[in-house]
């Protein structure tokens, strides 16, 4: 009785282990995605995602796309300058920098009823661990 107790809590630590590994990967592979799309595209996903979450209008979605490319494009230029510094918190400090720069820049295209929908959304997000669209990158 006690062996196959045994085996059975064995298979079933495998079938976790292989769970968690599976689940690891498909985050990698998301990963590797991510860091091969052009600054384009990685700013047309922001402004897809704002507009799944806030309802854009036509006229703020080229103002968004066009916020979105320049704080890409800063925040390559940032990993790039550390990729070989030791310094983590200057490139802490600097991304921190751009995104609440990002984030006013953006609030002042959208309406008060979108800025509050944006609140909703990203404190939701926040509780389930998520990331909104506006801090996406």
């Amino acid at each position: 009785m006690k062996k196959v107790i045994l085996i059975a809590a064995c298979l079933l630590s495998l079938t976790t282990v292989n769970a968690q590994q599976a689940a690891s990967g498909e985050r990698k592979a998301a990963n590797k995605e991510a860091k091969r799309a052009t600054p384009e595209q990685r700013a047309q996903k922001h402004v897809d995602g704002l507009a799944t979450e806030i309802t854009l209008t036509e006229e703020q979605k080229p103002k968004i796309y066009d916020l979105a490319l320049a704080k890409v494009k800063k925040a390559d230029e940032i990993r790039a300058k550390y990729k070989t510094a030791e310094n983590k918190e200057g490139k802490e400090a600097e991304m921190k920098a751009l995104k609440k720069e990002f984030h006013a820049s953006v609030k002042a295209v959208l309406t008060p009823d979108q800025i509050e929908k944006l609140k909703a959304v990203q404190k939701e997000k926040k509780a389930a661990g998520k990331t909104s669209a506006l801090d996406a990158d």
